[in-house]
């Protein structure tokens, strides 16, 4: 065979394998339609499994994961157990989930309480501290302090969802505690996840996301090598991420947005 025969023939093979990865078309991002799919398949059978999804729909698992993940937080669906159930219009409940723990944790305090329990939270007083000046016992503090990160995370993974499937983005990881974190960028602001997000098509982070996912790594760890205690390591991270280049006026303005 001859040399220019063989180059044509390896140029030919190029070309087609280039071919099984489509590019990205303009219009509407291939996640919304395998997340409407799910809908629909999910609207179609009222109940049903992960499995169930997966052997009717010609998708993979971890993108229809990440479906499921985004129409949770909608209110379309409810896991409970292994059971997907889909939620009617008069049941879904979209946006804002009261937290009744908390509304419960406040009635029991006195407004001036709370108002130092959130203040205590924002300047990072211990909460072995905060408990001698509102009277209450470390535990009670920080119950208060876990469910503050916890709407922390909820909130900021509420966002992230919304985002990801506007424009959905290759995912990076970090290992904490023998755990795998992973992280977001989106409009210079950092996100975390216990769970890889996955779509059919993702985009690489860019220089200046790329720079900024480096600086806050370096900031968490720094934070976390301190830290012995992996508990709510999520929530921490969040928190962490949430408190970053922010004054205290903005953190409490911030977080009595949250909790109202």
């Amino acid at each position: 065979m001859e040399c220019k025969d063989f180059y044509k023939m390896n140029q030919r093979n190029v070309v087609s394998c280039v071919n099984l990865y489509p590019k990205q078309s303009v219009g509407e991002p291939s996640i919304i339609k395998d997340k409407d799919k799910v809908l629909k398949l999910c609207r179609r059978l009222k109940k049903c499994t992960l499995d169930d999804l997966i052997s009717f729909l010609e998708t993979d698992e971890d993108i229809i994961k990440t479906a499921l993940l985004y129409l949770v937080n909608e209110g379309f669906i409810q896991e409970r157990e292994e059971l997907i159930i889909y939620m009617d219009k008069h049941q879904a409940k979209k946006g804002h989930i009261e937290n009744k723990n908390l509304n419960l944790m406040i009635e029991l305090r006195t407004p001036e309480e709370t108002d130092i329990i959130i203040k205590g939270f924002c300047l990072e007083i211990p909460p072995h501290k905060l408990c001698e000046l509102v009277n209450l016992k470390k535990s009670c503090v920080c119950n208060y302090y876990g469910v503050f990160r916890k709407m922390i995370y909820d909130k900021q993974f509420s966002s992230l969802l919304q985002l990801f499937f506007e424009k959905p983005q290759q995912g990076r990881y970090r290992k904490f505690y023998e755990k795998y974190a992973y992280f977001y960028v989106y409009n210079n602001q950092v996100f975390v996840c216990d769970k890889l997000l996955r779509a059919s098509i993702e985009n690489n982070f860019t220089k200046p996301e790329i720079r900024e996912f480096k600086n806050m790594y370096c900031y968490l760890a720094r934070i976390e090598s301190h830290n012995i205690n992996e508990n709510y390591m999520f929530y921490r991270l969040a928190e962490y991420i949430w408190r970053r280049n922010k004054e205290y006026k903005d953190l409490y303005e911030d977080l009595i947005k949250l909790i109202a």
